[in-house]
């Protein structure tokens, strides 16, 4: 998998972790019948309540893979408030891992019909577009989301839209996504990490050396901007530098296909 594809997966990790997000509490499951939850529901409409914890379980379930409990989840989200618009996008999730591409596109745009200022939707709407190799609507999802004044997570969108404009070559766009996330969420290696791989694309070498520095002192730590400074400092002459990262790069992630890459030599 090369760099940049790698990723735009990281990317569509992070709208899963969206939903959650949107989703109140995602550890063990709670019971409709325990003090907490009773509390919840009368803070909120009964039926909005009863669709929100159904949804959490789908999306906890769709993390786990085991697909006919969350289509059961999700099901019974809509069937209890037809109009929570996070069930329908959690579901065109689902439908997407499983290949129903029809069904997928169905149940987002159905998520858009009836919640359209949900930025948490959108974002996750424009992840699956990208990943069906639809960037350039992909991309629109994502600034709708980020013109809505009320999105608490525009991060995410900068990030994911970063992601999918970097995996279809749109360079520049990427570029301008990722550097707003940077300013955005300093402490995030997602934007320095995405510059370093436009860097890398474009050979300029000084620059992802920078880039990695600056993520180095950030979270999280991941095996491909380990990779990129392995090939920078390759390719800038500093075998020191080189071997730091290759050290911490097979201690940390050995596994990885991108340290198997640098063992073999290979830097694109």
């Amino acid at each position: 998998m090369s760099p940049s594809r790698n990723l735009l997966r990281s990317a569509v990790l992070a709208a899963i972790a969206t939903v959650l997000t949107a989703c109140a509490g995602v550890g063990a499951p709670k019971q409709d019948d325990s003090p907490q939850a009773t509390t919840q529901a009368n803070a909120e409409d009964p039926a909005r309540y009863r669709a929100r914890i159904h949804t959490e379980l789908g999306a906890n379930y769709f993390q786990r893979q085991q697909y006919p409990v969350a289509l059961e989840e999700l099901r019974e989200a809509i069937r209890v408030d037809p109009k929570y618009g996070l069930a329908y996008s959690v579901l065109g999730m689902v439908h997407a891992d499983l290949g129903e591409t029809g069904k997928a596109d169905s149940a987002f745009q159905q998520a858009i019909s009836v919640a359209p200022a949900e930025g948490d939707i959108r974002n996750n709407y424009g992840s699956y577009l990208c990943r069906q190799n639809r960037p350039k609507e992909g991309l629109e999802q994502f600034d709708v989301a980020l013109r809505l004044p009320l999105y608490q997570t525009p991060h995410l969108a900068m990030e994911n839209a970063g992601f999918c404009a970097l995996a279809s070559g749109q360079l520049k766009a990427a570029e301008g996504y990722f550097a707003r996330l940077t300013q955005f969420a300093p402490m995030s290696s997602r934007g320095y990490q995405g510059l370093a791989a436009i860097a890398m694309k474009t050979s300029r070498f000084d620059e992802v050396r920078k880039q990695v520095r600056m993520a180095m002192s950030t979270q999280p730590i991941t095996p491909d901007l380990l990779y990129f400074g392995v090939c920078a400092e390759r390719q800038l002459g500093d075998r020191v530098a080189e071997d730091n990262y290759l050290q911490l790069l097979k201690s940390r992630f050995g596994d990885s296909p991108f340290a198997a890459r640098v063992q073999k030599g290979v830097c694109e």
